[in-house]
């Protein structure tokens, strides 16, 4: 039905501006910038976007009728949001952290290019926009890599002023998901590994050498959908419950009416696209004021 409605709305997505560049140095690195109709002003902020597809599919326009992910960046970029989707490598081509590394790079480029601007003697301006970073399923582990591995986090610590999971595999079963657990293993190379290195288990181990990193870590949004497989709401769950416990910023919000794909699919449609408009209004938040959290 969400194709359906996406398909019908295939001018209103198409009309926003894209334009494709590499951000690395493979084939595969390249992303997608959806710019706003209207020339961002001081405080629009950036926000890149990172698909899921289980470590081993995935793309940054995809079926149905390439409208996917397209919508997302046309939705964004539509109410003023500077988006971008960018491409990374995927299993068996890789190992962990190689995934993470993708998107670290990404997100470096990005800020390189949108979240700085010089003046007419090329001296460098105070940053100028605010950078979001939002992962979905697979593409949320690898997100979530990053952030919770400091050696990775620190070349981008200053630039993200918040962060979004939506339907994050966050506690990989070893087994019971045929397709996805194979292609984990595969990934990070042993179950030992996949409980050392999954999303929770950084979250639990990042504050080994430093008490206060997740404090300091951004805010965070984390988004599953009412109807999402019972793994995947039991691990946000308790993703949730630790990075408080470690004192990072966190709003839980449940989207009901949503299962692990509509959230996406939903946006550019006219119909389920409540969480977007908030994750716009928390975006366009004052810089003086903090985003709305719980902590």
């Amino acid at each position: 039905m969400a194709s359906f409605r996406l398909e019908n709305n295939r001018k209103e997505i198409e009309a926003i501006e894209r334009e494709t560049f590499s951000y690395g140095p493979l084939e595969v690195h390249k992303l997608d910038v959806y710019y706003p109709p209207v020339e961002p002003d001081s405080v629009t902020p950036v926000l890149i976007f990172f698909y899921g597809g289980g470590f081993t599919s995935g793309s940054r326009s995809s079926p149905p009728s390439n409208l996917v992910y397209n919508n997302l960046g046309a939705f964004f970029a539509s109410r003023g949001v500077l988006t971008v989707i960018p491409e990374y490598r995927l299993v068996p081509l890789i190992t962990y952290p190689q995934g993470a590394e993708d998107v670290q790079e990404a997100i470096k480029w990005v800020a390189e290019r949108f979240n700085r601007s010089v003046d007419s003697n090329g001296v460098d301006l105070p940053r100028r926009r605010r950078l979001f970073v939002m992962g979905h399923s697979a593409g949320g582990v690898h997100l979530a890599s990053v952030m919770l591995n400091a050696t990775l986090f620190a070349p981008i610590a200053p630039v993200i002023r918040g962060w979004v999971l939506v339907g994050v595999p966050v506690l990989i079963p070893p087994q019971g998901r045929p397709g996805f657990s194979a292609a984990a293993i595969q990934y990070y190379g042993s179950v030992q590994a996949i409980k050392r290195y999954q999303p929770l288990g950084l979250l639990k181990s990042c504050t080994v050498q430093d008490p206060d990193y997740v404090g300091r870590l951004p805010p965070l949004r984390s988004l599953t959908a009412a109807s999402e497989s019972r793994y995947i709401r039991k691990g946000m769950q308790a993703f949730a419950e630790e990075y408080k416990g470690k004192g990072g910023m966190t709003e839980q919000i449940m989207l009901e009416g949503h299962d692990h794909l509509s959230t996406v699919l939903a946006l550019s449609t006219g119909s389920g696209e409540e969480w977007g408009v908030q994750l716009v209004q928390w975006m366009m938040s004052p810089l003086d004021e903090p985003p709305p959290v719980d902590k």
